[in-house]
């Protein structure tokens, strides 16, 4: 019976010290994604109450059923290794028009100049690169092709090839 025990203890140690580990690193990932950190204080505690969770119910369920605790240990540390893989990674990196207030200004500004001088292509060429950097590919193509119309330079027509080569249509 003391190899049982024994067993238990180091299968307990492993699967915790796993766990733990997989879900601090993940925290981590998550934390640096959002800019933010994670103080060492929290850290350390959510990580030690996990580690004791998870070590006293393997102590209680690996001597009766060893093959159930490890493979519940093995799908929750799949489980939390492959969490970030199945999370969805947008196509197109988009500023947020709420982050950068300057690109509403600017776009704003450049909507007032369009008011007074509406056959400015200059304004539709410039309006069209903000509304790319907001996240809005439709007003950039729509602006790109303004420009063209009251512009059809060299620079106009690449800047719409370009948008449409990023899949913007």
């Amino acid at each position: 019976m003391p190899e049982i025990q024994f067993d238990a203890i180091i299968f307990s140690l492993v699967c915790a010290i796993s766990l733990s580990a997989g879900v601090l690193v993940y925290l981590k990932k998550a934390a640096a994604a959002r800019r933010k950190t994670i103080h060492f204080p929290t850290a350390f505690l959510g990580g030690a109450v996990l580690f004791v969770l998870i070590y006293f119910i393997n102590r209680l369920t690996f001597p009766d059923r060893p093959k159930t605790a490890a493979l519940v240990n093995l799908a929750l540390l799949s489980c939390v290794l492959a969490l970030p893989k199945f999370k969805k990674k947008p196509r197109h990196r988009r500023l947020k028009a709420a982050k950068h207030p300057q690109l509403r200004v600017e776009a704003a500004a450049l909507k007032r100049m369009l008011q007074i001088d509406p056959l400015n292509a200059f304004c539709f060429e410039k309006l069209s690169e903000i509304y790319e950097k907001m996240g809005k590919p439709g007003n950039a193509l729509h602006a790109a092709r303004e420009a063209i119309r009251l512009a059809p330079t060299v620079e106009n027509k690449s800047r719409l090839e370009e948008l449409k080569r990023k899949g913007y249509s």
